[in-house]
């Protein structure tokens, strides 16, 4: 008991010089995020204590943030290594959900029809040479799910000449590039992770609202979510719609916000909760365990039964929407170059709410 005493003394206001980073209070910086403390939600802080140590000692890597936001306030805002609060991110693959929002908005705003709209009809000089039919056939939402037919590899080393997604950003047109993949399925049936359709989804964007997507999130998604320091990679006049965007910690939980509350942030409507009901809807199952497939998140049951809506990016890049507990969790790290698994961190730190034990089930009560 002593010793966990001192623990939580260290940790939350008497502080260790050398090693243990103090846990501070968020603050309220006016950017449309309400800000609370731990012990108003009643959160577990021996839990969080040690969850913050553990990061600290580097047991899940090079973790640069991690946020929790419960009932729509944010309670823990910790900062490790290079990692601050005015970091703006690269974080990967978490892009694909912005990407992926951002075609819901250029639906309801009437630049895109429908979903099941061809790709091919934003690109007639490619509609007309394509022969594969089932290239024809592949349509938005094919592109949001996953499930586009492309035969496509980026599992492999950046540098390996092999991987798909290093060869096309090597190109001058990306959208030539991905146009230009092999079928490997009939468009619809089979699940193949794809950073190319994130890409031909922003050149949809582009061409059906005549911005490119920067230009388009920072009209219709960034200013009403007050994001105002962002990076976007790109190359030629294209965006690594898949993975390069650059974004402060504090504005992914912002994102996270939006979804959780159904396209609401801050009382302004940004998209619809019918175009987040499909964002969460389960289309196909992934090829990990147990997981499937929305508009580019990933949809899946803890082990004790909790909702969870997942977005992960290389290097330990997530955004985690714990349904059934209303909490969000965002992490942020550069574990590229010793990949590892975001899973425990994630698990230690949900349980640090104060309904965790109420609300999970466990094997003999299911």
């Amino acid at each position: 008991m002593r010793r966990i005493l001192i623990v939580v003394i260290v940790l939350f206001g008497f502080g260790c010089q050398n090693k243990v980073k103090i846990m501070q209070s968020p603050v309220d910086l006016n950017d449309g995020i309400n800000v609370s403390t731990v012990k108003k939600h009643n959160i577990d802080t021996l839990l969080l204590s040690k969850v913050n140590l553990d990061i600290y000692d580097g047991k899940y890597g090079n973790i640069h943030s991690l946020l929790v936001m419960k009932d729509d306030e944010l309670i823990v805002e910790q900062y490790y290594r290079s990692g601050d609060r005015d970091e703006i991110h690269f974080i990967m693959s978490v892009t694909k959900a912005f990407t992926s929002i951002l075609t819901g908005i250029a639906l309801e705003n009437g630049f895109i029809d429908t979903i099941n709209q061809s790709m091919l009809h934003f690109f007639p000089e490619y509609k007309i040479s394509e022969k594969d039919k089932r290239k024809h056939q592949t349509t938005i939402e094919h592109l949001l799910t996953m499930t586009s037919g492309f035969k496509y590899n980026e599992n492999l080393p950046l540098d390996d000449p092999r991987n798909d997604g290093t060869r096309i950003e090597n190109m001058d047109n990306w959208l030539k590039g991905c146009l230009s993949l092999k079928m490997n399925s009939i468009p619809g049936t089979e699940y193949v992770y794809c950073g190319a359709n994130c890409v031909i989804l922003s050149e949809v964007i582009r061409v059906a609202s005549k911005k490119d997507i920067a230009e388009f999130a920072e009209e219709y998604l960034f200013k009403p979510l007050k994001i105002e320091e962002y990076k976007w990679y790109g190359k030629s006049g294209f965006y690594e719609a898949g993975g390069g965007l650059y974004i402060k910690s504090r504005d992914m939980i912002k994102f996270g916000q939006l979804h959780l509350n159904g396209g609401v942030f801050d009382n302004t409507r940004i998209v619809s909760q019918n175009w987040i009901d499909k964002t969460f809807t389960p289309y196909i199952k992934s090829d990990k365990p147990d997981i499937y497939v929305g508009y580019n998140w990933d949809i899946l049951k803890s082990k004790e039964g909790l909702q969870v809506y997942f977005r992960g990016g290389r290097g330990g890049q997530a955004i985690s929407l714990i349904q059934d507990l209303n909490m969000i969790i965002v992490v942020t790290a550069d574990n590229r170059k010793e990949p590892q698994s975001l899973a425990p961190l994630m698990e230690q730190t949900t349980k640090i709410h104060p309904d965790y034990k109420s609300k999970t089930t466990t094997p003999n009560s299911r």
